[in-house]
């Protein structure tokens, strides 16, 4: 594909970015220095992606010409060129939360799944007192049930909110039936078995990179 992976991970949250830029109504071309504006990257890490998203495209003499003009970028042709050339079109994906508390269960009724390639198809809690007390728009389940649910949803990526002592046993339940990315909520680093990947979560992380950000601006 000729696509490096941070590069491919960038251009898909770029796609989703610019989708959202467009279901707000917001139209009309958009340049590089307004998509560093809007995602915290550079302009020209922005530039270099979207050039290797050319050499990648299937007929890269006709894909500059679909998305890229001197007034800056077609924001729909661009997320639909991202989509295309990562093979995101018609990707779809079941998931599950792991862990009832505050954070797992702000995900009961979470309305920004809706359009979008992911969706919840379950949850866990070891609680069960908890899952009999809250309500979604999917079944809840006791842990226990894990190997019976994941399999027969066909769910391959979860969310973990677990307290931070049960995360790698969290996790290690869910490779186990059959999980293969983990998006981690918790502070452990987690050990994971080749196949897989953890995309770790931090409210902390983000603060510092906001504010490493902001300080660079003023060095500027």
């Amino acid at each position: 594909m000729g696509i490096s992976k941070p590069a491919a991970e960038r251009l898909a949250r770029l796609a989703r970015f610019l989708e959202q830029r467009a279901e707000a109504g917001k139209s009309g071309f958009i340049s590089s220095s307004e998509l560093e504006q809007m995602t915290g990257w550079p302009s020209h890490t922005i530039r270099k992606d979207v050039s290797q998203l050319v050499s990648g495209f299937p007929e890269p003499q006709d894909g500059a010409d679909m998305f890229s003009t001197s007034a800056g970028y077609d924001p729909v042709a661009l997320a639909s060129c991202i989509r295309r050339v990562l093979s995101l079109e018609n990707a779809s994906h079941n998931c599950c939360v792991v862990g009832l508390g505050r954070l797992g269960s702000s995900f009961l009724n979470y309305e920004a799944f809706a359009g979008t390639p992911f969706t919840l198809r379950a949850g866990f809690d070891s609680n069960v007192n908890r899952i009999e007390i809250l309500q979604g728009e999917f079944p809840l389940y006791p842990t226990f049930r894990m190997k019976e649910v994941i399999p027969r949803f066909d769910i391959k990526l979860a969310l973990l909110c677990v307290p931070g002592e049960c995360a790698q046993a969290s996790a290690d339940k869910l490779f186990s039936c059959g999980v293969t990315g983990i998006v981690n909520f918790t502070s452990v680093v987690l050990s994971t078995p080749p196949g897989t990947a953890v995309e770790n979560v931090s409210v902390l992380d983000a603060l510092g990179a906001l504010a490493t950000r902001l300080a660079f601006n003023r060095l500027k």
